[in-house]
């Protein structure tokens, strides 16, 4: 049984991730040998359990709409599809869940104010004390609230993941996540953990899915591989009025989410420009996911240091719009993969997490105050044990009236 502060020297961990495009569950399997900046990580197996649709469209409302019973109700609904989708992972490779020592979660997140003038607050749900009951194994989740605490955006929370799977003595690396939102993180060249910078960039494939969804009623959910936007045409005059909002310009730290992009965001763009073809709508949203990703770079990445390699992940990489015109807009750097640095894409999200729950039982600091501009490192997450099945022969008494 894992205990907090627990200096095993390797464990086994399932990660599990659910993004902003709320489409299921992956899970992933690693051992990991160690703990901080030096771990060595070994990704074992990856499954991914979709949402039910009823579940999927709840998580997909305005915040605002959802009452307190909604989330209440959903919060407990998401802990047994996490647990289900670790065991499920578990099967898929093999593995005892007694001989798992860890899971860690990331949740569903339902609503993301990163701080402005005053404090911030998050919430990310997948009640973690089911998943620990479900499966009998010590579970870590409910990251980000540690890190606004202590005047952090909560976000992103990858970075530290990423220095520790991607880092390069002599390339400057972005590892770019194009997720519903796109962010990214900049490892220079044998750069320390203290001098790594990630942020949000903007949207990702949120407001070019949410113009299918709306438009189509629902009957298409995703342009995928970027076909519609493919067959359509940019419109400039669009996407400069897109481009005028104030996250764009605004400088690092800084992360967004659904609140601000989501399919409200969507349905805003339709009624605007209302006859306009879809593929020229879907065109012009995949455009601004790719000139917010590269004005980012251009404004706050290269003043900091070379820039070698590009490493895309999430949904954005099998988008082949994103992977035309990234390259045309980045000269010089090259445009990888995740699988190029041999990490399965689909799986890279739910291993950060098993790396940050690695750390948390642990008791190290795993936020990057230089990415998410917290006041100072903190050990990020909270920590839910299974019920005890032996609990009466360890002392344990029935309550009496």
């Amino acid at each position: 049984m894992i205990r907090e502060n627990d200096r095993r020297p390797s464990r086994l961990v399932v990660g599990l991730m659910s993004g902003t495009s709320a489409d299921g569950i992956d899970a992933v399997l690693t051992h990991i040998e160690g703990t901080g900046v030096n771990a060595k990580v070994t990704l074992l197996h990856h499954s991914f359990t979709s949402y039910p649709e009823n579940i999927r469209s709840l998580l997909l409302e305005n915040p605002a709409a959802l009452a307190a019973k909604d989330i209440a109700w959903l919060n407990f609904q998401l802990g047994e599809l996490f647990a289900q989708a670790a065991l499920t992972c578990l099967e898929g490779a093999g593995v005892r869940r007694e001989d798992v020592d860890l899971i860690a979660s990331h949740g569903q997140t339902i609503v993301h104010l990163p701080p402005e003038s005053g404090s911030g607050a998050t919430l990310q749900i997948g009640e973690l004390s089911v998943i620990a009951a479900r499966t009998g194994i010590t579970t870590v989740g409910d990251f980000r609230p540690s890190d606004i605490a202590v005047g952090g955006q909560g976000a992103p929370l990858v970075p530290f993941a990423d220095y520790v799977l991607f880092r390069h003595e002599r390339k400057g690396r972005i590892i770019l996540n194009v997720g519903g939102i796109a962010n990214l993180t900049y490892l220079p060249p044998g750069a320390g953990i203290d001098e790594v910078l990630a942020f949000d960039t903007g949207p990702g494939n949120m407001v070019l899915d949410g113009l299918v969804y709306l438009a189509t009623g629902g009957r298409i959910r995703m342009d995928e591989g970027g076909k519609i936007a493919l067959a359509g045409k940019l419109r400039e005059d669009i996407l400069a009025k897109l481009l005028d909002d104030p996250y764009f310009a605004q400088s690092p730290p800084k992360s967004t989410g659904r609140e601000k992009f989501g399919r409200h965001y969507a349905k805003a763009i339709l009624e605007t420009w209302p006859g306009l073809p879809l593929e020229d709508l879907v065109r012009t949203a995949a455009e601004l996911t790719v000139r917010s990703v590269v004005d980012s770079i251009r404004t706050w990445v290269s003043p900091r240091g070379p820039v070698h390699e590009l490493v895309l992940g999430g949904g954005g990489a099998r988008n082949r719009l994103f992977l035309t015109r990234l390259p045309e807009e980045l000269p010089g750097v090259a445009i990888l993969t995740h699988q190029d640095l041999g990490i399965d894409d689909k799986a890279k999200e739910a291993l950060a997490f098993a790396i940050l729950g690695n750390e948390t039982v642990a008791g190290n600091p795993n936020n990057v105050p230089s990415a998410t501009g917290a006041r100072l490192p903190v050990c990020m997450g909270k920590i839910c044990f299974p019920p005890q099945r032996d609990a009466k022969q360890r002392g344990y008494r029935e309550p009496t009236s």
